[in-house]
């Protein structure tokens, strides 16, 4: 099967790139600098283009049947405004080719409606808009886009701090409470990916920690 990666050259990027071709899935991603694939560069099909050109989105979807979406901010100005946009353009491509299945990445702090937070989300959110807020902004901003759509069965995965440590392969998820505070960087990766061929969480958002 052919799955899209969104985001590929990013940290989380990469290595759901690894994972999904470890698991057998043919790869397009979609990059502005191919470069900074590394390794990577030569086992997957590259559209050079960025998130805000309707075309090369369009392409780089071109031919899959899931979308993973894992871009986020960059030290930029309008940011926000600039993710409305790419929010607007992922929905109206999937739309456009018939793409159901999207998986996107979020955060714990991330309030879907109808939700509360427990006190660790709390202050997780509290830390978060003080050091990390263009990150929180833009992803609100595309998860609020999508959350609207009832035609895209989106899986929203919630991590709280993603770390480098080996993973452990053993994670724990859970929609209504923040199941621990951090998650390896391979296990996200993994959980990510699985998700392609998985319906648990369709049109849920799983928190998700390693143990």
């Amino acid at each position: 099967m052919q799955i899209t990666i969104l985001g590929a050259a990013g940290r989380i990027g990469k290595e759901v790139v690894r994972q999904a071709l470890k698991a057998g899935y043919t790869v397009k991603v979609l990059v502005r600098n191919p470069d900074k694939l590394g390794d990577l560069n030569e086992k997957v099909e590259i559209i050079q283009g960025n998130l805000l050109d309707p075309l090369s989105v369009g392409k780089a979807m071109n031919g899959s049947k899931v979308v993973i979406n894992l871009s986020g901010a960059a030290k930029e100005p309008d940011q926000v405004t600039k993710f409305q946009g790419i929010g607007k353009i992922l929905v109206e491509k999937l739309k456009e080719q018939g793409i159901s299945r999207l998986i996107n990445i979020s955060a714990a702090v991330a309030i879907l409606p109808g939700e509360s937070l427990e006190f660790r989300r709390k202050v997780l959110r509290l830390i978060t808009y003080t050091f990390y807020r263009e990150m929180k902004q833009v992803q609100d901003t595309v998860m609020e886009i999508i959350l609207k759509e009832k035609d895209i069965n989106w899986t929203l995965i919630r991590p709280a701090f993603i770390t480098d440590k080996t993973g452990t392969g053993n994670i724990v998820t859970n929609d209504k409470k923040l199941p621990g505070l951090s998650v390896t960087l391979q296990d996200l990766g993994k959980f990510i990916v699985d998700q392609v061929g998985s319906t648990e969480w369709i049109r849920k958002a799983p928190m998700i920690a390693s143990v």
